[in-house]
């Protein structure tokens, strides 16, 4: 018979006994919550085999809807609502994320809870439209009313959109904005989904910087169906100091990939959405050779404050960079309304996306916030230069010009700063920008990733018809046609 010492004996079961400080058991029942009231009620059934995780761990539902699963404190436990379902709520409750259960330090280690999740049976088109967008990133009171007045009264207007994709930034590192957000988000006709950004971390809470957010938002890594759709969030946002983060999946988080992905056909659309863009993310290869055997793998992603577009697997996963509608953080020259126009780094104006999946395909449409939606771009004509900043377009893109009924031009692609941030940064040096008491736009002359340009023939004096046309196997088509009148 082996003998341990005794302090090897405590090294060894240290780990074990630590764990089961922190981890309480959530039990409970996915039901068909026929009045939604989230309340099991007579006659309302447990629904089978539905996938219920912790962000690690997945379980599935017995024969009469009951789970039982460990949970971590500072983890979440959700359903992962199959296609053909939503989440059962009232008309005033538009976040679905917020029904998830957040175990924060409250909860009692070793010591188990009840909690049920009601579902609704709703009848899921595989056509249907999304908004993706990007950072709102509101500071203080005037700029939740700058974005009141545009992101949130664009989507107030909408009935187009099935549900949005609140990409991160929600907040500028006030949390108690974080409410506030929350009720704008109720009152729009179409719910939401939303993620945690850089911004949107409690920084006084170094274990569980998302506490927070996860207390307004219920999660910030989960996963849903919807019309044969498959769509994981992530928080990929993790602390490398007080202030200082990086973007990066942590082993739970892959673990929680590689089972829920288990579960899906190679030919299911899947959405990946996180905060900081894959190409930032430190471990993207782990996460990229998961999704290695997909055919059709499309990210969103915000963080940036710029449009951009990057492909990864040989071209089966794309990834949307979505820019933000608060722009380049709501700064520069005002507007009518007294809003900064906030011109983006790219020289995009601020915006969302919307995407339109039809079965296993999708379309990509930038959306300019206050713009009709045919202005997808800019054209600038310098000398016998023709540069167009065509705003959702990426390096794949084959754009084509064309001057009146003349021949078909191919522009070409090109490293350079947008015209319009150039123009920009010669009225700010220029003292003409921004208005006196205004935050100044702080542009630098950097390079667009949307920039094309073509040499064209010298113009006559008169009119001139000049159309662009533009397009790309990932799901972007635009036109647009431009008039110039030559003395």
């Amino acid at each position: 018979m082996l003998k341990f010492p005794l302090p090897l004996l405590l090294l060894l079961f240290l780990p074990v006994w630590l764990s089961a400080q922190t981890i309480v058991w959530v039990e409970g029942k996915v039901f068909h919550d026929k009045n939604q009231n989230q309340v099991v009620d007579r006659g309302e059934w447990g629904l089978k085999k539905v996938a219920v995780s912790n962000g690690k761990d997945i379980v599935y539902t017995d024969n009469k809807g009951y789970f039982r699963i460990p949970v971590t404190i500072g983890q979440s436990v959700f359903p992962i609502v199959p296609n053909g379902y939503a989440l059962a709520k009232k008309s005033t409750e538009q976040v679905n994320n917020s029904l998830f259960l957040y175990l924060g330090k409250e909860a009692t280690a070793g010591s188990s809870q009840r909690h049920n999740f009601g579902l609704i049976a709703e009848n899921q088109s595989t056509t249907f439209r999304i908004g993706a967008i990007g950072d709102i990133q509101v500071g203080d009171t005037d700029e939740m009313n700058y974005a009141g007045k545009t992101i949130f009264q664009e989507l107030a207007g909408r009935r187009d959109i099935t549900f949005h994709l609140i990409l991160g930034d929600l907040v500028n590192d006030q949390m108690s904005l974080l409410s506030p957000f929350k009720d704008m988000l109720n009152a729009l006709p179409s719910p939401s989904w939303t993620l945690v950004g850089n911004h949107d971390r409690n920084t006084e809470n170094a274990e569980h910087m998302d506490d927070h957010f996860n207390r307004e938002f219920g999660a910030s890594t989960y996963a849903f169906h919807y019309g044969g759709v498959h769509f994981i969030v992530f928080n990929n946002v993790f602390s490398t100091g007080k202030r200082s983060y990086e973007g990066r999946l942590t082993d739970d988080q892959l673990e929680f990939l590689a089972n829920d992905l288990k579960t899906i056909p190679l030919h299911t659309p899947v959405v990946i959405c996180q905060h900081i863009p894959m190409r930032y993310t430190r471990n993207r290869t782990e996460v990229l050779t998961l999704l290695e055997k997909f055919e059709n793998v499309l990210i969103l992603s915000g963080h940036t404050h710029q449009v951009g577009r990057h492909f990864y697997n040989q071209g089966r996963v794309q990834e949307l960079v979505t820019g933000a509608p608060s722009g380049n953080w709501w700064t520069g020259e005002t507007n009518t309304q007294g809003i900064p126009e906030a011109l983006m780094q790219c020289g995009s104006p601020r915006n969302y996306f919307t995407i339109d999946f039809d079965k296993k395909c999708y379309t990509l449409h930038y959306k300019g916030i206050g713009l009709d939606k045919g202005q997808q771009m800019d054209m600038t004509l310098r000398g016998d230069t023709l540069i167009a900043n065509l705003y959702g377009a990426s390096d794949s893109t084959a754009v084509f010009l064309q001057i009146d009924e003349g021949e078909w031009i191919t522009m070409g692609h090109t490293k350079r700063p947008a015209e319009s941030v150039l123009r920009l940064i010669e009225n700010n040096r220029q003292k003409h920008f921004p208005a006196s008491g205004k935050k100044i736009n702080p542009l630098r002359k950097r390079s667009s990733p949307h920039i094309w340009e073509a040499i064209i023939p010298p113009l006559s004096s008169g009119s001139h018809r000049i159309r662009i046309k533009a397009s790309d196997r990932f799901g972007y088509a635009v036109e647009n046609v431009e008039m110039v009148f030559v003395p």
